[in-house]
Order: C-alpha cells, then sequence, then structure tokens
C-alpha cells in the first residue's frame, strides 16, 4: 500500500513522503521515503535518512523501539567521501562470499546508506570472459549507492578496473589492500601491498586518475606490527587524493584471530586529514559508540559479526541517529529473515546454486537458535525453496513451545 502524506515537525516545512505499509511474517513496519525539494534528502533532525543525500533518496525503517540503559545516544554527524555525504555512517563490510546483492539488500534495509561489493580481482576483469567477475558483483540496476571493491597488485590493469566499475555505476571504489588470504597475499594483493610502498602510491596515482567518483582504500593495520606500514599507506593515501581510508584493526598476520587495537583508528587520525572508518571487533551498538567516541572513528564498519545477524546493524543504525535502541528481533523475524534471505539467494543465482551458496548463512542464522541442531542439519540437505520453507515451518513451533517453557526470548541483536 502506497500514500502520499506530508510531515512536518521541530519547526521543520511540510516535507512531501511516500509511505510504504508491508508486513514481513508477524510483523510490520513504515518505510519513509523522504524526498527533499531539488532531490537533496532533508530529513528532520533525529531521523535516519538510509541513503546517501547525493542520490537524492532516503530510507528509514522503523521497528517498535525500546530504551535500553544508555537510551539514546547523541546522534553523529554525517561522513563526507568525496562529494558525498552519508548518516549515519555505518556500513557493512565487503566480505568474499557474504557481500552479494541479497546481503546488500538486507543491509539497507536496516538502514546502512552506503554499501560494498564482495572483491573482485582487476586481472580477471581484464580476461575476455568477465561474466564471473561482474556476477560476483552483481551491481547492474542496484538502487543506492554502492562501493565497488577491487584486488590486484598491477597499477594499469587495476586502473583499467576502477575506470570499468566506474561506469558500471560504482558510486565510489575502494581499493582492497587488508585481506590476508595466502592465495591473494602469494599474487602480491590485498594486505601484502602494505609492504610496498612504491607500488602502492603507484597505483593511487593510476586509479585516482581513472576515476571521477570517490576513490578509498581499506587497509589493515600493519603486516606483522601494529604501526608504520599504516601510517605510510594512509599518508600516501592523502597525498594521492583520495578520499577516506578504513582500516582493520588487526594485522595481516593476525588474520581474523586475536583482539583489534582500535587505538589505531585515534593515531591515523592525527596522522592524517582523511575520513577514517574503523573496523574490527564491532559486535553491538555499545562497540560502534565507543569506537567513535573513544577512538575517533568518522564512521564504523561491521563485518563477521553481522553474519546471520542483520539487526546489528540496525541496532548501530538507531544508536548513532540519536534514536532509542530498537527491540531484539524476534523468534518469528530471524526465521522469516533467514527464509526471505534464502529466497533471494535463489532468485539471484538460481535455485540450486543460490541455496548451496546460503549454508554459510544458516550456521550464521542458527547461531541464535537453542536447540537448532536438527534444523541446520535438515536445512543444508535442502535443495529447494520449499524444502526450506518446510523445515522453517517444522521447527517454528518447537522453539516457540521451547520458550514459552522458559519464559524467555534471549536473542539480544
Amino acid at each position: 500500500m502506497r500514500r502520499h502524506v506530508t510531515v512536518s515537525g521541530n519547526g521543520h516545512p511540510r516535507l512531501p513522503v511516500v509511505v510504504h505499509l508491508r508486513r514481513r511474517g508477524s510483523w510490520g513496519y513504515l518505510r519513509l521515503a523522504w524526498a527533499g525539494a531539488g532531490g537533496e534528502l532533508e530529513p528532520p533532525p533525529g531521523r535516519s535518512s538510509g541513503q546517501s543525500t547525493a542520490h537524492g533518496e532516503g530510507v528509514m525503517e522503523t521497528r517498535e523501539t525500546v530504551k535500553t540503559a544508555t537510551g539514546a545516544a547523541a546522534a553523529v554527524p554525517p561522513l563526507r567521501i568525496g562529494g558525498h555525504s552519508y548518516w549515519p555512517p555505518v556500513f557493512p563490510a565487503p566480505m568474499c562470499g557474504i557481500s552479494d546483492r541479497p546481503w546488500r539488500m538486507l543491509a539497507r534495509e536496516e538502514g546502512c546508506p552506503l554499501v560494498y561489493t564482495q572483491m573482485v580481482s582487476c586481472e580477471a576483469m581484464m580476461r575476455s570472459g568477465r561474466d564471473k567477475s561482474w556476477g560476483i558483483l552483481d551491481m547492474f540496476l542496484e538502487p543506492g549507492p554502492v562501493c565497488a571493491q577491487v584486488f590486484g597488485a598491477d597499477p594499469e590493469n587495476l586502473s583499467e578496473t576502477a575506470r570499468r566499475l566506474e561506469q558500471a555505476g560504482a558510486t565510489i571504489v575502494d581499493l582492497n589492500m587488508g585481506c590476508p588470504v595466502n592465495k591473494v597475499v602469494k599474487a602480491n594483493g590485498g594486505s601484502a601491498l602494505m609492504t610496498q610502498p612504491d607500488l602502492v602510491r603507484r597505483i593511487f596515482r593510476r586509479m585516482r586518475a581513472a576515476l571521477t567518483v570517490p576513490f578509498t582504500v581499506k587497509f589493515r593495520a600493519g603486516w606483522e606490527k601494529y604501526g608504520e606500514e599504516a601510517f605510510t599507506v594512509a599518508r600516501l593515501a592523502e597525498e594521492e587524493g583520495l578520499d577516506a581510508v578504513a582500516v582493520h584493526a588487526r594485522t595481516r598476520q593476525q588474520g581474523f584471530k586475536g583482539t583489534a587495537d582500535w587505538p589505531i583508528i585515534r593515531s591515523l587520525r592525527e596522522q592524517v586529514r582523511l575520513p577514517v572508518i574503523g573496523n574490527g571487533d564491532v559486535r553491538s551498538a555499545d562497540d560502534a559508540e565507543r569506537m567513535i567516541r573513544d577512538f575517533g572513528a568518522d564512521g564504523i564498519m561491521v563485518g563477521r559479526a553481522a553474519m546471520g545477524n542483520p539487526w546489528l546493524l540496525g541496532a548501530i543504525v538507531a544508536r548513532l541517529s540519536g534514536r532509542p535502541d530498537p527491540a531484539p528481533p524476534t523468534v518469528d523475524e530471524r526465521l522469516d529473515t533467514m527464509l526471505r534471505h534464502a529466497e533471494m539467494m535463489a532468485l539471484r543465482r538460481g535455485e540450486e546454486l543460490g541455496l548451496r551458496e546460503f549454508r554459510k548463512h544458516v550456521v550464521c542464522y542458527m547461531k541464535a537458535f537453542p536447540h537448532a541442531r536438527e534444523l541446520k542439519t535438515r536445512l543444508m540437505q535442502c535443495g529447494t525453496v520449499a524444502q526450506y520453507q518446510e523445515a522453517v515451518e517444522a521447527f517454528r513451533p518447537i522453539i516457540h513451545e521451547y520458550l514459552a517453557q522458559r519464559e524467555e526470548e534471549p536473542f539480544p541483536a
């Protein structure tokens, strides 16, 4: 159902909006698309735009909210990357095998104003058969801002790939200098570039010259130890005209183990004037708030903690928007979202391949449910969407009965 209405408040002029009333499973919400004058998004204070103002359309998803002990925090300022403004500055991290079109759609629904593709190889993009790489990106006619991430080590191939990504509709192009995987590092890509500042400068210069959209880089806190390599990359990024940097606050040697070293974020802020987006160990809205307040991050990037739990993104969006923390997702909302995620992957990738690739998400969604081993095993064997639906519907009354006996629903976002 669509209704054209106007809203006003806090002394602001009446703004035209389109209200979409929808229901998903057992819950409903309002989706407000704010349309400001001249194509610029102008939501009233305290409202999350959910989209870049540069694209002239914004989405605010609202669910029933509750106040936690911290209540509603003060809203953080927008993050400017080039000529674009993103508010609140909460972004899903680019993750191989995860950041596909359906995952990006879920992140947008939770209010993220910018989403990232999976990384693609510049060498693969330059070969004659590029269909697989474009399939990984899957960004054709994607609504809203999207950052396309590329990796590689050849300045010419990287610059040409960047140009093609911009032509394909990328709002931002990002260079991956953080991937710790041996296959990528042995090809001199990902975090291996951090040890080669002269090559990095050439790459930055060629890619910057090839692009008219904003150009960013994501790197690690260092190769084996924290510090100088990250500082060098950040300074090179500033000198060569990049628009922002993102740092995963672990070293390449750590991979995804150990604890992220958030003080590196504050140190980078002291080294350069570019916006610094922090990444690593953000598992709650409290973490995100602390990364900004105590360590100076200009924006928050959330990775593995959001897998199977996209509501974490929504919780952080609410906190950084200055709104009350949202209510935790219910059992039915979790099950419905998992099913819809599977359906979207089957639609985008074909039922057989899409559901096979969805199995990694099943593992993450199932972490929230007690006594779900049998359901997880059954879902891993499903080959059709109908089989997924049948398995979930058989599990639904079982988990409700279990929780009714315990008089609780322990699923925090």
